[in-house]
């Protein structure tokens, strides 16, 4: 007798064995990155956040008021998480990824648990199989390489933190249905779950209609005479919970990209969906930039994307006929990748990233366990042993490129040649500061794209025509001509970059690496004022106000500088002061403009704007009447 009830635990307990064999190993994977340096927005969210490292415990409330970060992201309980690890384990970066870690650990239980009930709601009759058939999904999800960016990116702590509550969420409303309705106490819970989901990552909003849908399935199966249109008020509950946070993220967020519309932007859309459906079945290695329209492949990805509608469409049409796994598979699916289609324009590197999938995942993998079980138990085991292997091996080898951004880039250069993000920042960050001319020369002519190509080879002219023996062979005359020529020229956005985010957020970028050959000319002549004094106009002709301030002034302090230019240089730090907020400041170089020879009259027009909000109403008037216009801004 005790040894068949022995037996039959162990039956039971085998499931659990499984899943926490793929634990150990993902555990073991993501280990090594452990000691990993801050990488990319890792530096910006916690390094130099020091509005976030200065907060109080009693001042945690304002977490929730406004965005804590240089992002402008409205993610309190992201952030709250990042404040707690600053304030027990400071600049640790071991601890931050210990935490993401643990955070995917809590995962696994929630896509057991919520799997298991699933199963048993939509397939009845194999109710048996559920243990074994939640353990396989879960493995595979565990196992799955797209979550090594959100787990070994600390960055990637929104996707992991949101996923956690969001299969929170899940689980609550698969344990909310009642013979006669729902549980209010677990509908009412798992509205809570959802809403610090959301609160943690706002794509966490594709959730809500998940929930609804799965409710309204629910209420259907009510019999008619308990069913009442009251309980519908609990999935409209999850929408219009859903609603008002994404409302609240719209006003909190300054960033605001132009909706494109145009046959791109459809083609944009299906491309993304194959690619989030090519990374969530397929084995190939990861990346960190993936190329969308510049991809060979983009009608393919396209013709899949139309694929995923399609199946998501019929996926419906079964679950209104019947019970249907797969169909609520195939319908979640999309529904999961729907915020990151770009309906809605954002700033990003790339169209797609692993990281987008830390909760897709689940309803891929649920799919492809629902469809092996049609097999019978051999070949579907080692179907499933064949995918879990071929999840393992770039599990264990994408964590080792998180070592630093040069790693990355550099598996990415391997991956897309030609591919223009990981050439630029591979040029800009690591070829030129090492003076690797002939190399960065190389990749830049690799280059497929033409605006970036020929902006990246003169770029590179201009980095090395500021080199040692610039000052005696005039090249610094030339490299200060073409800086001011390339900052003109950006200024002329590429056609494509109205619908590829990627190409309009590098665009914007590229000032930011002309801005730094500036600094670089400025270090390499620190007594060659007519460096500053172009810096710093240029810095006010892209709008860097602080930067044309921290130029122009010592530029002004000089008696190098001609007096021919002085009034400009003086106009061009008051004008500098006043866009900087620094009005009181702005006065005092905005008058020496004047009293140059030749004074420099447009500071009139500047002083105009400092005496209006100032109250000095008559000298405003007064200086507007004397304001020119039209006069260009000399460089020598």
């Amino acid at each position: 007798m005790n040894l068949t009830l022995s037996l039959a635990r162990m039956r039971q307990l085998a499931p659990l064995l499984l899943v926490l064999v793929s634990a150990v190993v993902v555990v073991a994977a993501y280990l090594q990155a452990l000691n990993f340096p801050f990488v990319l927005d890792d530096i910006a969210y916690i390094n130099w956040n020091t509005k976030l490292t200065g907060l109080h415990l009693s001042e945690l409330w304002r977490l929730f008021t406004e965005p804590y970060n240089d992002f402008s992201e409205f993610l309190p309980l992201r952030d709250l998480s990042y404040w707690f690890d600053i304030t027990l384990f400071g600049l640790n970066s071991a601890a931050f990824r210990a935490h993401n870690i643990i955070l995917y650990l809590l995962c696994l239980p929630l896509v057991y648990a919520t799997t298991l009930g699933l199963w048993r709601y939509f397939r009845p009759a194999d109710a048996a199989s559920a243990p074994w058939a939640a353990a396989a999904v879960t493995a595979l999800f565990a196992l799955h390489p797209a979550h090594a960016e959100a787990v070994v990116w600390i960055s990637g702590r929104k996707d992991v933190l949101s996923a956690t509550f969001s299969l929170l969420a899940l689980w609550l409303a698969v344990n909310a249905k009642r013979e006669q309705g729902l549980s209010p106490r677990y509908a009412a819970a798992a509205l809570l779950a959802l809403l610090a989901a959301m609160l943690s990552k706002a794509t966490a909003v594709a959730v809500a209609p998940v929930i609804a849908m799965l409710w309204i399935i629910f209420w259907r199966d009510i019999p008619a005479q308990h069913r009442r249109r009251s309980h519908l008020l609990w999935p409209l509950a999850s929408l219009l919970l859903a609603v008002c946070v994404a409302l609240i993220f719209t006003a909190s967020s300054t960033v605001k990209e132009p909706v494109y519309f145009g046959v791109e932007a459809v083609t944009r859309l299906l491309a993304i969906l194959g690619w989030l459906a090519r990374l969530a079945v397929s084995p190939g290695s990861r990346h960190l930039y993936y190329p969308v329209f510049e991809d060979t492949y983009l009608p393919f990805r396209v013709a899949l994307g139309v694929a995923v509608l399609a199946a998501a469409a019929a996926g419906g049409v079964m679950i209104l006929r019947r019970r249907s796994l797969e169909g609520f598979a195939l319908v979640i699916f999309l529904l999961l990748c729907m915020p990151y289609t770009q309906l809605i324009p954002y700033v990003t590197d790339s169209l797609v990233s692993d990281r987008f999938l830390a909760l897709a995942v689940w309803p891929a993998m649920l799919l492809v366990v629902a469809l092996s079980w049609r097999l019978n138990p051999v070949p579907r085991t080692a179907l499933l042993i064949v995918i879990a292997l071929a999840w393992v091996f770039q599990t264990v080898e994408r964590p080792r490129d998180w070592r630093s951004f040069e790693a990355l880039v550099d598996a990415d250069l391997r991956a897309y040649p030609g591919y223009y993000m990981p050439a630029v920042f591979k040029i800009s960050s690591f070829q030129l500061p090492r003076g690797q001319y002939r190399d960065a020369e190389n990749l830049a002519s690799s280059i497929t794209t033409p605006e970036i190509r020929d902006a990246m080879i003169r770029m590179i002219k201009i980095h090395h025509g500021g080199d040692a023996d610039a000052a005696t062979t005039g090249k610094l005359q030339e490299a200060m001509a073409m800086l001011w020529m390339l900052g003109h020229d950006l200024k002329q956005f590429p056609v494509q970059a109205r619908w590829n985010q990627p190409l309009n957020n590098l665009w914007i970028k590229m000032p930011t690496f002309l801005a730094i050959e500036w600094g670089y000319l400025a270090a390499r002549f620190p007594d060659d004022v007519s460096v500053r004094y172009n810096a710093g106009l240029w810095m006010l002709d892209a709008h860097r106000y602080d930067d044309a301030v921290a130029y122009l002034r010592p530029a002004t302090e000089s008696q190098r500088l001609p007096g021919t230019v002085r009034g400009i240089a003086f106009d061009g730090l008051g004008l500098a002061l006043m866009n900087s907020g620094h009005i009181a400041e702005a006065e005092a170089p905005l008058r020496a403009a004047l009293e140059q020879t030749p004074p420099d009259l447009r500071a009139y027009c500047s002083l105009t704007e400092v005496y209006k909000q100032s109250g000095r109403f008559e000298e405003a008037a007064r200086a507007a009447a004397n304001c020119p216009g039209g006069l260009s801004v000399p460089r020598y």
